[in-house]
């Protein structure tokens, strides 16, 4: 049964890993991988692979940047290595350092399984995944046996778990338009947390964080309260640059995603500075008259002209989306509010001959690029008598809030009675309010964002505390989650080189002066370049990069709203509401978006489980002993 289940799984990720595939069977553990060759194409770095002896193996998700002076310090201490490839490195440095001083030199996004079957050794497998959970890992308990994944339809395409939605996360979802971890939208399966690795031995089971964000940045303050100086712009700009140049190292072509705006510019031109080759450049042109403020395409072509690129420009209109729809709801491994445009993006990427490609995500949240940054610093000072403020002046707040976020004031307000910083960074993130959400899914339990976010202010720093539940909540569990999955469904690797953990904890470290400046959106950004980027990026409002949903939801309201209601989890008037309230200017059309998408993924899941259960029902195999079993 373990064998058909771990084939299944690896069936359902096939397209993380199209070019070559390998499984490790032992008494207590098997593992299996799919590979996506971009270091060392050969077969020498097949997976799962074994150390020297044979006594430890790896199936491993993901890249180690740092992997050639770990390579040259592992050898210089007598280990052998039997490929080029860069999570070799895990293996050898496992053995030197055990897996506590192993991580600690870990400069990469990854997720991986380690099992130590050694002489003289208690048999362990260790589940590791990297500090900000750029690489998803899934795990879930099926009787005798632990399943892992790096997606969450693998472990459902098992066919050892029951493929029930989880009611907590639908609420969950409804607030924030994404699930947070550590469980999952499906009952029974979690994700292991960023920074954290599980160690698992017959009988036991444990969990350890490596490490965190805040306690790291503070371990390397320098106490000096001022910030900014120049030494300090200085080492922002050497890790950023150092971290774009360690992102290069690709054995298959590799390009940049281009918005035209300040993260994918200073990518470019970082690219261009340390590429030995003209840097390929990819950005998405909307065909929608009318909507010329959605589209970015002449500054990115200004970004290609300024870096000498290669640039590629993917054409897409109402007719294309409504297309791509069904590959977007397969794709869709976990209900998201958001991911279209990254599956787009990726599948030109793809088609255009790329392996790898540069992500500007985390820009906005190491930066603060976003405009809720500037608000909350701005409400700071009056969130002490905001906690003792009448419900008028609480309705006033509510209503400057809505006024630059489209949404009802109504909604706003129910998070203004209890004042904290969890709420009041809702204010600016959340989807639907508590009430709202009571609306569609009457006698609905509470939804708890969960994580490890604060709810207080953390030494009243409402900023400081709004950025944490910007890593811990929107970053963690919908942009890299929804980067990770619509870019490997292409089989393409995206790298995010402003999540590289060191320049993240230099910028997390410095005061938040040196981050805000009334000209200038995200001004430590700019002064960490060599050199300026064109001033038609920098000097005009801020926007991320969207699809113009506006319009496509309208054209196709009436098909996208029965699909909303067709599982029938949804109060049908309230969805009803929704629609008109959309069609007439009045919601985001992220809302009613989400309801379509939950109700795409939900039969996405139920398909999954129906054929898993079958075929499973169809291998009459006696169960064996305790196992893990991961893809």
């Amino acid at each position: 049964m373990d064998q058909v289940a771990l084939a299944r799984m690896m069936r359902a990720e096939a397209h993380r890993g199209p070019d070559d595939e390998g499984a490790f069977s032992a008494s207590r553990v098997l593992l299996g991988h799919a590979r996506l060759a971009v270091i060392d194409l050969s077969a020498s770095a097949r997976q799962p692979m074994p150390n020297e002896t044979g006594d430890v193996w790896i199936t491993f998700n993901g890249e180690i940047y740092n992997f050639e002076a770990l390579r040259r310090e592992l050898r210089a201490s007598g280990h052998r290595f039997r490929s080029n490839s860069d999570f070799e490195v895990l293996l050898h440095g496992y053995e030197s350092w055990g897996l506590e001083g192993l991580l600690p030199r870990l400069h990469g996004m990854f997720a991986f399984a380690l099992y130590d079957a050694r002489p003289l050794h208690e048999r362990k497998l260790y589940l590791v995944r990297d500090r900000l959970g750029i690489k998803p890992l899934y795990y879930a308990d099926s009787k005798d046996r632990l399943l892992f994944a790096s997606e969450l339809s693998a472990i459902v395409a098992s066919g050892l778990i029951s493929a029930t939605p989880a009611e907590a996360a639908l609420t969950s979802f409804l607030a924030l338009g994404s699930v947070p971890g550590p469980g999952t939208a499906v009952e029974g399966v979690f994700m292991l947390e960023p920074a954290h690795y599980m160690e698992l031995s017959e009988g036991s089971r444990s969990f350890h964080r490596y490490w965190s964000l805040p306690a790291a940045a503070a371990a390397g303050n320098n106490n000096d309260n001022n910030g900014g100086r120049d030494d300090d712009i200085e080492n922002v700009r050497g890790l950023l640059a150092e971290s774009v140049r360690m992102r290069l190292v690709s054995d298959v072509p590799l390009g940049v995603f281009s918005s035209g705006g300040m993260d994918s510019a200073t990518l470019v031109a970082l690219a261009a500075k340390f590429s030995s080759e003209k840097v390929t450049t990819l950005s998405v042109v909307f065909d929608e008259p009318g909507l010329p403020v959605l589209n970015e395409a002449r500054y990115a072509r200004v970004v290609a002209k300024r870096y000498d690129t290669d640039h590629r420009e993917i054409r897409l209109d109402g007719q294309d989306f409504l297309g791509a729809l069904p590959d977007v709801f397969r794709a869709m491994d976990s209900p998201t509010v958001d991911g279209v445009n990254s599956f787009f993006v990726s599948r030109a990427a793809r088609e255009a001959g790329l392996t790898v490609v540069l992500s500007g995500v985390g820009g906005d949240e190491v930066f603060l690029g976003y405009p809720h940054f500037r608000k909350l610093r701005a409400l700071a000072p009056f969130v002490p008598w905001l906690e003792r403020s009448p419900r008028f002046a609480r309705r006033l707040l509510a209503s400057f809030v809505s006024a630059s976020a489209a949404w009802h004031s109504r909604g706003k307000l129910e998070y203004l009675e209890s004042v904290n910083a969890r709420n009041l960074y809702l204010l600016f993130r959340g989807l639907f309010s508590p009430g709202q959400i009571n609306e569609l899914l009457p006698g609905s339990e509470p939804y708890e964002i969960g994580g490890d976010l604060p709810s207080t202010l953390e030494d009243d720093d409402l900023l400081r505390s709004a950025m944490r539940l910007e890593f811990g909540s929107y970053l963690r569990h919908q942009l890299l989650r929804d980067t990770d999955v619509m870019s490997m469904t292409h089989s393409l690797e995206a790298r995010v080189p402003f999540l590289d953990h060191a320049l993240v904890e230099a910028v997390f470290r410095l005061p938040h002066h040196v981050k805000f400046s009334r000209g200038v959106n995200k001004p430590l950004l700019m002064r960490a370049l060599d050199e300026p980027l064109p001033r038609e990026v920098w000097d005009r409002p801020k926007q991320g990069f969207t699809l113009p949903f506006q319009s496509w939801l309208v054209d196709h309201r009436e098909e996208l709203a029965e699909r909303a209601l067709a599982p029938g989890i949804f109060e049908s008037r309230a969805v009803e509401r929704l629609w008109d309230a959309f069609a007439r200017g009045r919601t985001h059309w992220s809302r009613p978006w989400a309801l379509v998408a939950y109700s795409a993924w939900l039969e996405r899941l139920q398909a999954i489980g129906a054929a898993s259960r079958a075929e499973c029902t169809a291998q009459k195999i006696r169960p064996v002993a305790w196992r893990a079993v991961g893809a």
